[in-house]
């Protein structure tokens, strides 16, 4: 979906409400959903959330043949969102790749 930064704000504040930190983005990578919040108590920036898949910031890393948890994908990396994401319309016309935001 594409949205203007502005349309973007307010449809995640009619998902989730105005307490950004139960603002939650989908991976499209693995799927994991995050919210702001686990940005934070991951000692990330909770504005990682909507373009950093959170195992950048746990310590997981990429999978391996031995272990599928870990992901380290990103929206701003070669491959972006993989088709999976959502398209924010800057003020100055650029257009930014992002995850796309979690179902409520």
């Amino acid at each position: 979906m594409k949205y203007t930064h502005k349309e973007w704000l307010a449809e995640l504040e009619r998902r989730f409400g105005d307490d950004q930190m139960r603002w939650a983005f989908k991976c499209p990578a693995c799927g994991k959903v995050s919210t702001l919040q686990e940005f934070r108590d991951a000692g990330a920036q909770p504005n990682d959330a909507y373009q950093t898949c959170i195992g950048r910031h746990t310590g997981k890393g990429s999978p391996t043949k031995d272990s599928k948890e870990g992901c380290n994908w990103a929206a701003f990396g070669l491959l972006g969102t993989l088709g999976g994401g959502d398209i924010i319309v800057t003020g100055e016309g650029d257009e930014v790749q992002v995850f796309s935001m979690a179902d409520k």
